[in-house]
């Protein structure tokens, strides 16, 4: 998926001009991590738990840089910009290097032209409502909106999000009509929710159950095909009656095209020894993001599954971002 041949020539060009001495050295300063969510999100959040440990492990500190919008396309193309030396990583999604191929004419940014670094972890969403509606399970969203077609409107991280799909698959599934509302990440989403301006919301586990904790929104569902450990008492789509539904969101770093292997190998190392530190698995866990074993391969493997179906379901529901 990231080797094309035409890559390796460019590749060589590139480490050519960073210089074997760079990468060598690697890392002799501090590292830059490019999130393509706002400060305050669940993936801002994921960002600082790992680059805090990674950082032990590279003797360097590592700088959480947020360039949200857009789809993640505004802090990806930044990323691949970067001199491909290691200092600029980028922390992906899936819509960063599998949605965004079908939502777009041309991107800014090649998503299969990115060095792999790691696979950081799956975490499934939830579903939310707001207070007013009193909603006691996901029937009753389907009822309402049955009802009044277009009339419920639901939240999402922004067009092609993970948060967007889960929507749209939800709305194929159940046969109904929702108002889609997207938002630049959760931190401008739920509170449109949490005071009813904004009916519903796929939202993380870690920025989601904190209001409904506080009694400010209520859940209904989680996405994912199994129930989740910290949530045992929440059902899943699939078990109110959506067979097959199984939207999640992943997380990954990821270099720009051309950089060393050398660099690429040594930020993955870290990246195993953070995703092995009990601490920050159990960190990862009550943001509902079951923790990765760190491979390239992981990721490559991740893409290869996601592609036709993420494709079947963009093409069914006939996204379109501007």
């Amino acid at each position: 998926m990231f080797r094309a041949g035409t890559r390796f020539l460019a590749a060589a060009l590139l480490c050519s001009l960073v210089g074997v001495a760079g990468a060598a050295d690697f890392p002799d300063r501090a590292i830059t991590v490019v999130t393509p969510f706002p400060a305050g999100g669940a993936t801002d959040a994921l960002t600082r738990v790992l680059t805090e440990e990674m950082s032990k492990t590279l003797g360097q500190s590592m700088i959480v840089e947020n360039r949200a919008g857009a789809a993640t396309t505004i802090g990806a193309s930044h990323a691949a910009r970067a001199t491909p030396d290691g200092y600029t990583i980028l922390l992906a999604t899936n819509s960063t290097l599998v949605t965004n191929r079908f939502l777009f004419k041309s991107l800014p940014y090649d998503p299969d032209a990115f060095e792999p670094i790691g696979m950081i972890g799956i975490g499934p969403m939830i579903l939310l409502s707001a207070k007013k509606h009193d909603f006691k399970s996901v029937e009753d969203v389907v009822a309402q909106a049955r009802k009044a077609p277009d009339t419920l409107s639901i939240a999402s991280f922004g067009a092609g999000t993970s948060s967007h799909l889960a929507a749209e698959y939800f709305q194929q599934l159940a046969d109904i009509k929702l108002l889609h509302v997207p938002f630049k990440g959760s931190t401008q989403a739920l509170p449109q929710v949490v005071n009813g301006d904004v009916d519903l919301f796929f939202d993380m586990v870690s920025t989601g159950m904190p209001q409904v904790n506080a009694d400010k929104v209520d859940v209904l569902a989680i996405t994912s095909k199994n129930r989740l450990s910290t949530l045992p008492d929440l059902p899943t789509l699939d078990e109110e009656g959506y067979a097959g539904f199984d939207i999640t969101a992943w997380f990954t770093l990821v270099a720009p095209p051309g950089t060393p292997a050398t660099v690429t190998a040594t930020l993955n190392k870290a990246l195993k020894a953070a995703l092995n530190n009990e601490s920050v698995r159990e960190r990862m866990l009550t943001m509902g993001i079951a923790p990765a074993d760190g491979t390239p391969d992981a990721l490559e493997s991740q893409i290869k599954t996601e592609i036709p179906i993420i494709g079947a379901l963009v093409e069914r529901a006939n996204i379109v971002v501007q």
